[in-house]
């Protein structure tokens, strides 16, 4: 156990509030412009449970076939938030011709880690069902934010991992969950440190995902961009395509609303052969 000067190191480590200009200031402003799209362009509400977090904002293009799909999860380190919390982020993407999908997800501490992992791999499945309806050649990708950048790739991997996802967009995403058992933020997660390594992404094989971007603030924690540099160093020693990227100015919060045309809506994948 670490000491008290020891224990607030590693909280402080891990809470990116901490290091954030205003959070609570983003996080209103950006439901805010989630609530103002929601008016103007109401999404489709699907199931994928029988839950009421079990469900699925379906963002479409007004006019034509959907170009693409971007599923997005959204962060609160499984623990809060919900979908609409980056719902304001679809209007990006459906004015360049795309669907957007933003994803509920049962939160700890009435659902365990691998429950929401299991969770979003059922919201994917419904949404490439939807996808093969509306538009079956139309590429799909997934991203997420901080913990929603964590189920995303956690979704992708081990035997019962995703297949027909063309790329990964994952910002601010934290990867290895060890570090955690020990601060605030494990009390509703109830990890040990065996279940934190199983949980980790870092701690599993990553040959045969589909190419990764890995999106960092300038002001997001030293902790968090450790662990995308480290998810940039392994995903290419095991073959697979990968770019990190940092932006500047941008903290753990109001990077969501600084991503401008990333990553590319063209339908290319979101791969590189060079950190950046």
């Amino acid at each position: 156990m670490a000491g008290h000067d020891g224990q607030w190191a590693l909280d402080r480590a891990y809470s990116p509030s901490l290091c954030a200009r205003s959070f609570e200031a983003s996080l209103a402003r950006q439901a805010r412009r989630g609530e103002r799209l929601r008016e103007r362009h109401p999404p489709r509400r699907l199931s994928y449970g029988p839950g009421a977090q079990e469900g699925i904002n379906l963002f479409l293009p007004t006019t034509g076939k959907p170009r693409g799909l971007m599923v997005f999860l959204h962060g609160g380190y499984w623990q809060e938030l919900d979908a609409s919390a980056t719902d304001f982020m679809a209007g990006d993407w459906f004015e360049a011709g795309w669907a957007f999908a933003s994803v509920d997800y049962p939160l700890a501490p009435r659902t365990s880690l691998e429950a929401i992992v299991e969770a979003c791999r059922r919201a994917v499945a419904v949404l490439q069902r939807e996808l093969g309806e509306l538009n079956a050649e139309a590429p799909l990708h997934l991203g997420g934010h901080s913990a929603g950048a964590h189920l995303a790739l956690a979704s992708c991997l081990g035997e019962q991992g995703l297949a027909g996802i063309d790329s990964l967009w994952l910002i601010s995403g934290i990867y290895d969950l060890r570090p955690l058992v020990e601060t605030y933020i494990n009390a509703p997660l109830g990890l040990d440190p065996g279940r934190a390594e199983e949980l980790s992404p870092l701690c599993q094989p990553l040959a045969g995902l589909p190419p990764l971007q890995l999106v960092l603030g300038e002001f997001d924690p030293p902790a968090f961009h450790r662990q995308s540099e480290r998810l940039d160093e392994r995903v290419r020693a095991a073959g697979g395509r990968c770019r990190l990227t940092e932006l500047k100015d941008c903290d753990h919060f109001d990077i969501l609303e600084r991503l401008g045309s990333t990553p590319d809506r063209s339908g290319k994948d979101a791969s590189a052969n060079e950190s950046t």
